[in-house]
């Protein structure tokens, strides 16, 4: 089965300028290795929201489309180099990209990694528009993102799905957004290519 989730985190919001230092809050998020390594990283916020963002991210692939998944931070395990992120006997590719004040986390199944991009909110954009723009940007004319009804599920609707001009694409994507940010992942298959992709746009 194929996977895809992503995390983005804006490290300049008030709200998370002192969490780093927060003892409680860490041994809510971390197992015992991480909180470990934390204790030693050179840039204890930047590590901490690296480790967030990839738990983040492993968590929407893993939940979705199964059954409901309890979200317990310290259970997502992220390998010391920030290249894998395990569940139980899940265990994901990770990568985890950092630009200036923003930390991007993708985590996937499968060999070639996903099509990944952030970008800055534009004056007045939601950030939902502004996920959905990227993605839109990277795969194309007639793209939208769509969200299929989901009985049962905590808003009523399931993850995001891709059309073009109204058919459904093979694509699986997540999309995330966090202070100024925005963010998407996906998985794209052949079929659902552009004839011309963005050179902008690259794996992360």
């Amino acid at each position: 089965m194929r996977r895809v989730g992503d995390d983005v985190v804006d490290l300049d919001d008030p709200a998370i300028a002192t969490t780093h230092v927060n003892e409680r809050f860490v041994a809510r998020v971390c197992a015992e290795p991480e909180r470990e390594a934390l204790a030693s990283a050179p840039d204890r916020k930047l590590r901490l929201w690296s480790l967030f963002a990839a738990k983040e991210a492993a968590y929407k692939a893993i939940a979705r489309g199964g059954p409901p998944l309890p979200f317990a931070h310290r259970r997502f395990v992220v390998a010391d180099g920030l290249t894998s992120v395990g569940h139980g006997e899940v265990e994901l590719s990770l990568c985890v990209t950092i630009d200036g004040a923003c930390v991007h986390a993708v985590a996937w199944s499968g060999r070639a990694p996903p099509l990944a991009r952030t970008g800055l909110l534009r004056s007045l954009e939601t950030p939902g528009a502004a996920a959905r723009r990227l993605l839109t940007s990277c795969l194309g004319d007639g793209i939208e993102v769509v969200r299929p009804p989901s009985p049962g599920s905590w808003d009523g609707y399931g993850p995001p799905a891709v059309e073009r001009d109204g058919a459904p694409l093979d694509v699986m994507v997540s999309l995330s957004h966090d202070g100024r940010f925005a963010s998407f992942a996906a998985l794209i298959g052949i079929m659902a290519l552009p004839a011309a992709s963005d050179p902008s746009s690259k794996p992360p």
